[in-house]
């Protein structure tokens, strides 16, 4: 069911907006799937970008990322394409971001203890391998 209202509510979208919309929308969402993770936590042929801040993790998401750039096109006015393919561009990148994994909501989490230990003991253990 709640595929069937995104759906529909894309087509009602798309209606409005033409046909330059949908086709870039869904050349760019096709692009954003097979680039991105399969599946949560595991990494794309893009990587994600993850910033460490103490003992927490900011998962700056991609869909996140075209929110941030469309309030700046739409604080500025600044389009380097036509409006269309910018609004098409974005919502699909926002739309497989939201639509395809359950912790898309998740932008700060706490790093556990283990990750922390971890990664020095790796960096160690690099070291002496390369002597």
């Amino acid at each position: 069911m709640k595929k069937r209202i995104v759906l529909i509510g894309v087509v009602v979208a798309f209606a409005f907006l033409g046909i330059v919309c949908y086709k870039t929308w869904l050349v760019t969402f096709v692009a954003t799937k097979c680039l991105s993770g399969r599946a949560e936590g595991r990494q794309g042929i893009i990587k994600s970008i993850i910033i460490p801040w103490r003992h927490y993790q900011l998962h700056l998401h991609h869909w996140f990322l075209a929110v941030v750039v469309g309030a700046v096109f739409a604080a500025t006015g600044l389009y380097f394409l036509p409006m269309n393919m910018v609004y098409g561009f974005l919502s699909a990148i926002m739309f497989q971001g939201i639509y395809c994994y359950n912790d898309w909501y998740k932008l700060i989490k706490r790093r556990s203890a283990a990750a922390n230990l971890a990664q020095p003991a790796s960096l160690i253990a690099a070291e002496n391998c390369q002597l």
